[in-house]
């Protein structure tokens, strides 16, 4: 797996990951904020950011697993804040449900992997086979992009027909999805950011898995969709602003040799 890391070191410890079709270049916005406040680790879920394995890239199940290894060789005793976009927040979801002692704070951005919802209309939206296929996911992810956005959409064609999104479509089992009841298990801090806007989860389920959380909250963007901390990165920044300091980390104690690591990309 190959792994960024950045930000401070030895401080509040983040984990970023990303969701279907992407690399770890989404949280650009989200890592430059928190560089100075934060020490950051970006894995890479599939070859699309230059992970190599069995697999193109990783599924639910599969990441959940790298994830957990991830931590213990690098975060040993730590409970970082684990922050996942879209499939990257489905992983998060079901990493703190099987590892809740793990988990200091949990941020989901527009996650999938909630169960009750038209899985048959999300799995239409998401299968490209040709550019034109496009046009319905890049209303999702977009209401208004910048234009720098919309040059970039032949970009998201090749990934989104590419080897690694096609073998995590091809993994998706009912089984890896979650209900209200993995949610109510949750006793870590949670924190929900959707784009009011967001056509592939859409915000009622953002909504009804906050009535589910024992301790969570909801921060909707009205003008974002699905792309939400591309398309209104201030609203999403600020956003993240707010739930750190609604639950904010106790301290904890870092080993020295973790401290004293810089910044580094590795495997």
């Amino acid at each position: 797996m190959r792994v960024h890391r950045g930000g401070r070191p030895g401080a509040e410890p983040w984990v970023l990951l990303h969701g279907l079709g992407a690399t770890s270049a989404t949280f650009l916005p989200l890592e430059r904020h928190l560089r100075d406040s934060a020490e950051l680790w970006l894995p890479e879920l599939s070859e699309l950011g230059g992970t190599r394995g069995p697999s193109p890239a990783l599924d639910v199940p599969s990441g959940v697993e790298t994830l957990r290894r991830l931590l213990d060789a690098e975060l040993p005793g730590a409970r970082p804040t684990l922050c996942g976009i879209s499939l990257g927040g489905w992983i998060a979801a079901r990493f703190a449900a099987a590892h809740p002692d793990r988990v200091g704070r949990l941020l989901l951005v527009v996650p999938g992997g909630y169960r009750d919802q038209d899985w048959d209309r999300i799995a239409t939206m998401v299968r490209v086979e040709t550019y034109a296929d496009t046009e319905a996911v890049w209303r999702a992810l977009f209401v208004a992009p910048p234009w720098w956005l919309r040059l970039a959409r032949y970009g998201f064609f090749l990934a989104y027909t590419s080897r690694a999104v096609a073998a995590v479509l091809a993994a998706v089992r009912e089984q890896d999805a979650f209900d209200d009841a993995d949610l109510a298990r949750l006793e870590m801090p949670v924190g929900l950011v959707w784009g009011a806007r967001d056509q592939l989860f859409r915000v009622d389920v953002g909504e009804q898995m906050l009535a589910a959380l024992p301790r969570g909250r909801l921060w909707t963007i009205a003008e974002g969709a699905h792309a939400v901390q591309w398309e209104c990165p201030e609203r999403f920044l600020a956003a993240v602003d707010q739930f750190r300091a609604a639950f904010p980390l106790p301290e904890e104690p870092r080993p020295a040799q973790d401290r004293d690591r810089g910044s580094r990309s590795r495997r």
